[in-house]
């Protein structure tokens, strides 16, 4: 990893935190993010995954627009650092944890 893909993976870290923490306080059911990136084309191949606790919960935010606001926060946050997803709406991937499908 260069000094170049650290600073952006240490930018992706610090956003996608904030999104986590802001998530988990405002959304019912959302447990935690992931993210995997390939450095050479970072705004096409990085990708987001929101889990939550089940689908009824993941359903209740879908209903209630939250889903949406989730990705545009995340591409507003991820702006700041000058990483702007190619296709936020197929980046950003939303799924029920395993052990609760």
């Amino acid at each position: 990893m260069t000094k170049t893909d650290k600073k952006i993976d240490n930018a992706i870290r610090i956003a996608l935190t904030s999104i986590c923490e802001s998530a988990k306080s405002e959304i019912s059911g959302f447990k935690w993010l992931s993210h995997q990136v390939n450095f050479a084309k970072v705004n096409q191949t990085l990708t987001i995954r929101f889990m939550f606790d089940s689908h009824e919960d993941l359903n209740k935010a879908r209903a209630e627009g939250l889903i949406s606001k989730l990705i545009v926060s995340t591409e507003q946050e991820l702006a700041l650092d000058n990483i702007v997803l190619a296709n936020a709406m197929k980046q950003c991937r939303f799924e029920v944890l395993p052990s609760n499908t």
